[in-house]
């Protein structure tokens, strides 16, 4: 895999990059005028400045002398000044698309998967395949090569994971007062779900209270055995394990069907609650519940956000999928004239402990403190609150660790990357450009069942046929044969 992405990067050496000025999309653009002129700035030792988009929960009240620290110190050491745009999470989907499709200028700017292969198709986003070997070295050695191949799309790099919890890992949270109180082996509940049904049972009985309470999403982590493709259709894709690669509508296939039929006799015995399908919101303490993330989340975030002590137990093996990398990432702007000033900004960003940390943590005397032993100590928390996203901007790997911390959980974290399992499909991304209105016509029709047979509310022996029905009226079949020829195609070419 690692030789592959390297003949990937050396290969794309000889390919011309996609360059920016004007309107121009980098599907169509030659040449390489934005080179020329991050070349002339840095021949005569200017500071060029690079405009970041990102999202959080506004911009810092101490912005101005945030970046002053930020600015003094990249200018120094890479030529490079920043200005951040912290769009509110509210916001932000709206003002994603507003700069992206009306080209307002920016040079770095943050997304995930929901919108990264159409943005790629508006011509977006730089080709940076050929500039990442040379202008992100502290990145390409502390990040697995397999990751790039994530992002990459039709043999050309994209964009930048912000590695961090790259891989999905699952598990079981359990209140540990219920754990102690009936004896319970998390790690034998773990095996299946039907392995819980009894203790459920009990649980409902003693406690008068749901011993699984979701919300309309339902106990989507089920589908997580499943590569979408990034097809964007939940109950569309590959098993992740399935070394034959097959395109399937997972609701019908035994595993997925046989958890289905669990969680819909876990509602009709009052397991779940009654609200489930319309339910909004879920609730802050759960007897039991699954979330992805790492175990010491269970000291660190899941423990403290219910105000109880809860003990985990993994739930299948962690995973590795374009998916799972492309859940953060930052692109360069196919109209930037700094595309290599861009990459060596987000590579010190990435793997620099002191940038890291003004971006992490905020402003070095005002949002947090370095201890004597060379921790971090945060301070004016509740005064002047550090608004920024942690996971948008860089590795977590790079973070220094806080005093108060008792072991450095992004170390387990790293671990957990470093062991996943690749799905068959990293590195394929499914171009639904033939079968646009049948994908878009089935993914309405799943959005319609999907509360009900992912809470258990509707019988999955009924409703699936039923959905299915609908489905292949819609053409869902002309989906799954495009897909599989494509899948096909990649296959064959690893």
């Amino acid at each position: 895999m690692k030789k592959k992405i390297a003949l990937l990067l050396a290969a794309a050496m000889t390919v011309s990059s996609l360059a920016g000025c004007g309107n121009t999309g980098a599907a169509e653009q030659t040449g390489n005028a934005g080179t020329d002129a991050q070349a002339t700035a840095a021949d005569n030792g200017d500071i060029v400045t690079l405009k970041w988009v990102t999202i959080g929960s506004g911009m810092p009240d101490n912005y101005d002398s945030w970046v002053k620290q930020v600015n003094d110190y990249a200018g120094e050491k890479i030529g490079v000044n920043i200005d951040m745009e912290v769009i509110s999470w509210g916001d932000w989907d709206n003002r994603r698309n507003i700069v992206i499709s009306t080209n307002e200028p920016y040079d770095i700017i943050f997304g995930n998967g929901n919108n990264f292969v159409s943005d790629i198709q508006l011509g977006a986003y730089y080709d940076i395949t050929d500039l990442v070997k040379d202008n992100m070295p502290g990145l390409m050695q502390l990040m697995p090569e397999e990751y790039w191949q994530a992002v990459t799309v039709d043999g050309k790099i994209y964009g930048v994971p912000t590695y961090k919890d790259s891989s999905l890992s699952n598990y079981d949270i359990w209140d540990k007062e219920l754990v102690d109180e009936y004896n319970i082996d998390i790690d034998a509940m773990a095996k299946s779900l039907d392995a819980k049904t009894e203790i459920f049972k009990t649980l409902k009985a003693d406690k008068n209270d749901y011993p699984v309470f979701v919300k309309n999403d339902g106990l989507y982590y089920i589908f997580d055995k499943y590569d979408q493709m990034g097809a964007g259709l939940q109950i569309l894709g590959v098993r992740y394990d399935d070394k034959d690669a097959k395109v399937v509508l997972n609701v019908e296939q035994e595993d997925i069907m046989n958890e289905l039929k669990t969680i819909h006799e876990w509602y009709t015995d009052g397991i779940i609650n009654t609200d489930a399908a319309t339910a909004t919101e879920g609730r802050s303490y759960n007897m039991w519940r699954v979330a992805q993330g790492w175990p010491s989340a269970a000291k660190t975030a899941w423990g403290p956000d219910m105000g109880k002590e809860v003990v985990v137990s993994q739930v299948g093996e962690t995973i590795l999928s374009n998916d799972t990398v492309r859940g953060s990432l930052n692109m360069v702007s196919a109209n930037t004239q700094y595309p290599e000033k861009c990459l060596q900004f987000l590579d010190l960003v990435n793997t620099d402990p002191k940038m890291r940390d003004l971006f992490y943590y905020g402003e070095e005397g005002v949002n947090f403190q370095y201890t004597a032993d060379g921790k971090v100590e945060k301070i004016n928390t509740e005064t002047n609150p550090w608004t920024m996203a942690g996971y948008t901007q860089g590795s977590f790997f790079t973070v220094t660790p806080l005093a108060s911390d008792e072991f450095n959980q992004w170390d387990e974290v790293k671990e957990l990357n470093e062991k996943a399992v690749p799905s068959v499909l990293l590195g394929f991304t499914f171009d639904s450009t033939n079968v646009a209105d049948q994908l878009a016509n089935c993914t309405e029709i799943w959005s319609r069942y999907k509360s009900e047979i992912t809470t258990g509310t509707s019988d999955p022996e009924k409703a699936i046929p039923e959905m299915k029905a609908e489905l292949e009226a819609a053409g869902l079949q002309d989906v799954i044969d495009e897909a599989q020829a494509q899948v096909d195609a990649f296959i064959a070419a690893k």
